[in-house]
């Protein structure tokens, strides 16, 4: 961990910019300007897509709608970027030629945290991966909760660290952290460090797979001794992922044991983590079905292990998590069809792993939303197996039926309305209609929630109607 002579050399200016007015500008800002900190906002949307301009503008910040331009970083001493921006945006840009800091939202709030921090210490996990993050750090937060420890939830999964920083008593703070994240940090390191996995995925914004798979990597940075780096021992490029020398090396695997670490052996999961190897659970009396769910618990078990959780609160949590929406997220059953919300499978390798577990022929897919660059060929031996057909949205579609187009029947029907509304019609008892679109969701909604919401209420709507 950071040292706190490193924390008072990197005392924040008082003056900063920050790009991106979402829920972590936001947050950001009012833990700014609550510090005395002079505040500058910009953002490329016009003023009119935001809520909560007003109060801050009142207690000084400067705002800049519509694509800041070079006014915006005039009395800027360093720059913080929300997670959506690109290292390649113009202001990012412009800011490096000026030779100031940029530095990630969750950068900063974890330097105010550890600043601040009064009767204790905090302890820091740090999730990130492809897929299965959220899922994850959700995981670990409840078995921590269970073993009644003080936990903030904090970064990708929704709420920003930043909104964490009115309190300055010690607490563990669990959080997800995307490659976008990872890109601006530099003095941040966790307790436990998670890489679930790397497949490709965001070759929209990175220049190759190397690249992004790098970003992902730099959860382990800083990490010293006494520190743990949990890694998918099953996951050819997280299983080599480069960690600190001083830093516990924890590996996971569902395929048998790995040394220090959690795995899978006679059906049950074992956890040597915390010293001697123990049997924990059984496989079947895990809270969530499928091998990706496996995989998560796996990482979860090396974690409250490796921060020395209650065995029983560990337990407890591996059997009782409740799960996340959006997320193989059962919606209904009616007339013997399943409606299934995977909203989160946003890239080809999680909509794999959502049809792994189907029977052959069973599933009506809806794929589609906007491209992220993802090999969609990758689909085709699972589609030909386990769907009986393929309804396509979003700008995507015409990316995605050429490679699927021998392995099972595809509609185009353009709108989510008109997917459920197709599902119904040829859904069969037996059937699982599976929203997992292999996309992102900005083509046609603000992110992946809004449109599970939307596919859930259409869902209920046509059962009601029927």
């Amino acid at each position: 961990m950071t040292t706190t002579s490193s924390l008072e050399a990197a005392r924040l200016p008082g003056r900063a910019a920050i790009l991106g007015f979402a829920r972590s500008g936001r947050a950001l800002a009012g833990a700014l300007l609550d510090r005395g900190v002079e505040v500058a906002i910009g953002d490329s949307a016009p003023e009119a897509s935001f809520e909560g301009v007003a109060p801050l503008r009142a207690r000084g910040a400067r705002f800049f709608f519509g694509g800041p331009g070079p006014e915006f970083l005039d009395r800027a001493d360093w720059l913080a970027i929300s997670p959506g921006v690109p290292l390649t945006s113009e202001p990012v840009r412009a800011a490096k030629e000026r030779r100031l800091p940029v530095l990630a939202e969750f950068e900063v709030a974890w330097r105010i945290a550890e600043q601040e921090v009064r009767g204790g210490r905090n302890r820091w996990v740090a999730v990130t991966g492809t897929n299965g993050k959220s899922t994850t750090t959700a995981w670990i937060a409840d078995i921590l909760r269970r073993a009644e420890r003080p936990v903030a939830l904090a970064g990708n999964i929704g709420v920003p660290l930043s909104a964490f920083l009115s309190e300055t008593s010690p607490r563990d703070f669990v959080c997800e952290l995307s490659s976008f994240q990872l890109d601006a940090v530099e003095d941040f390191s966790a307790d436990v460090a998670i890489l679930t996995n790397v497949t490709p995925d965001h070759l929209d914004r990175y220049a190759s797979f190397d690249e992004y798979a790098a970003s992902k990597q730099r959860v382990f940075e800083g990490q010293g001794e006494g520190d743990a780096a949990i890694v998918n021992a099953d996951d050819p490029v997280a299983s080599r992922a480069k960690t600190e020398p001083g830093a516990r090396r924890v590996p996971f695997s569902r395929r048998g044991p790995v040394a220090g670490g959690a795995w899978v052996e006679a059906g049950a999961l074992v956890s040597a983590a915390a010293g001697a190897a123990r049997e924990v659970l059984p496989v079947g009396r895990l809270a969530l079905p499928g091998a990706h769910n496996l995989e998560n618990a796996l990482a979860a078990l090396g974690a409250a292990d490796s921060l020395g959780a209650r065995p029983e609160a560990i337990r407890e949590g591996l059997a009782g998590f409740a799960g996340l929406p959006h997320r193989m997220e059962l919606v209904l059953e009616r007339g013997g069809v399943r409606w299934v919300n995977d909203s989160k499978g946003t890239n080809v390798d999680a909509t794999k792993k959502s049809l792994e577990g189907y029977p052959d022929d069973s599933v009506i897919l809806i794929l589609g939303g906007r491209d992220k660059h993802g090999d969609f060929s990758a689909l085709a031996p699972l589609v030909a197996r386990a769907a009986r057909r393929v309804l396509t949205i979003g700008e995507a579609a015409p990316v995605i039926e050429p490679p699927l187009r021998a392995s099972a029947e595809i509609e185009r029907v353009e709108t989510m309305d008109r997917a459920v509304a197709r599902a119904a019609e040829i859904a069969r008892p037996g059937d699982t209609v599976l929203l997992s679109p292999a996309c992102a969701s900005f083509d046609q909604y603000r992110n992946f929630e809004e449109r599970g919401a939307h596919f859930a209420r259409l869902v209920r709507e046509t059962a009601h109607g029927a």
